[in-house]
């Protein structure tokens, strides 16, 4: 018998897609405002089809922008809210790279809403603001790379080195152009256009084309940046808020291993059809916690196919330790990500033995220090939860 098995949703799809065709969107726009800019001409007689493709372009990529975020926020399994798009570094997806695409998308209101407003504004003022589109794309290529499970495919490093290959060349064929810039101007400029590319492939080589990404990516940024020392507070993921006291102490280190067993909750179906699948029980390893694993889905062959999750521990007493949401399912075996209140993040897995009555279970929990997650997690766009059938 199956705990669950991941489903894709359609979403997913239609929003990496939609992503890709945005990020080839903004580069082709890039090459025809340097077109238009230097009076370029690739190939002749584009001097006056330039600047209206452009435009056009322009709003088809803010259509396409909008695809791209609307079908990633109405996609459960990243819990991405509306906000999220705007503040950078609040997602509980892969925080740090969605941040950097909420980054892009400010920087892009800005350039649209002054380019609305050029007749209103100076000239200077204008194209300082119309400058941010260089690093518009640079951020939107770094944010597709860290956030999307499929950077890794040939397909994506086929349009990431298109796109930003013919950019690039844009560029340089406009800085060969120009003959009223000095030459320390002109060298600092070719400096940072081939300085910038490298250190993206350089970053992409070790980061999201590297093994376990999946796992790396999801650190929040808190963890980045702060210490690993306990500290007594709030902890805050989506939209819950919880009071951290800190007795009786407890900690996930990377030996942690603990024997779990429980009861199999399960609610009635929704209007969409979907249950809610609670698996609960205490941690022999820990006296006075809770372990607490739901699973969102639509029932499938005995279980449910999930597109959402919730994973907390807990008190006895209710307090949240922490709190996090299941990064890949296998069969009876569940893989977690879950942070305590200084956004130290921890990664561990759950493998169970179920009840005959289907309403028990019993298993062990261990830290990823204690499991490999090489066969769960890898680059396609299943690895955001690993199907299953037994």
């Amino acid at each position: 018998m199956i705990i669950a098995a991941a489903s894709i949703s359609p979403l997913w799809y239609l929003s990496r897609a939609a992503g890709y065709v945005g990020l080839a969107l903004l580069g082709v726009i890039g090459v025809l405002g340097i077109i238009t800019a230097g009076n370029l001409q690739f190939p002749k007689g584009t001097k006056f089809l330039a600047p209206e493709l452009h435009r056009s372009l322009s709003l088809l990529a803010i259509v396409v922008l909008a695809i791209h975020v609307g079908a990633a926020v109405a996609d459960k399994y990243s819990f991405i809210g509306l906000k999220d798009v705007f503040v950078p570094f609040m997602a509980t997806y892969r925080p740090i790279w969605v941040g950097i695409g909420a980054i892009a998308v400010d920087l892009g209101i800005a350039v649209v809403a002054t380019s609305l407003l050029r007749v209103k504004m100076g000239y200077r003022s204008w194209k300082i603001i119309h400058w941010a589109s260089y690093p518009i794309f640079a951020l939107s290529v770094i944010h597709g790379l860290g956030s999307g499970s499929d950077s890794a495919l040939w397909f994506s490093k086929v349009i990431y080195v298109a796109v930003g290959g013919l950019l690039i060349l844009a560029i340089i064929a406009r800085l060969l152009a120009r003959t009223d810039l000095k030459l320390g101007k002109k060298v600092a400029f070719f400096g940072v256009s081939f300085a910038v590319p490298l250190l993206i492939i350089a970053w992409a080589a070790s980061g999201p084309l590297a093994a376990n990404w999946a796992n790396r990516a999801q650190g929040g940024l808190r963890q980045a940046v702060l210490t690993s020392a306990r500290v007594t507070g709030t902890v805050t993921t989506g939209t819950s808020r919880h009071t951290v006291a800190t007795m009786p102490p407890f900690e996930i280190s990377s030996t942690y291993t603990s024997s779990w067993s429980g009861k199999i909750d399960q609610s009635s179906a929704n209007s969409q059809g979907e249950i809610a699948l609670r698996l609960m029980g205490n941690l022999s390893g820990s006296p006075g916690y809770v372990l607490s694993v739901v699973l969102i889905g639509v029932p499938l062959g005995g279980g449910v196919s999930m597109t959402a999750s919730v994973v907390e521990i807990t008190s006895t007493e209710g307090v949240v330790v922490y709190k996090g949401t299941v990064t890949a399912l296998n069969g009876t075996t569940i893989l977690s990500q879950v942070a305590d209140a200084a956004g130290q993040s921890v990664n561990f897995s759950a493998r169970l033995n179920l009840g005959s009555d289907g309403s028990s279970f019993t298993g062990t929990v261990a830290a990823s220090g204690s499991t490999s997650y090489s066969n769960l997690s890898g680059g396609s766009p299943s690895s955001r939860s690993e199907a299953s059938d037994g």
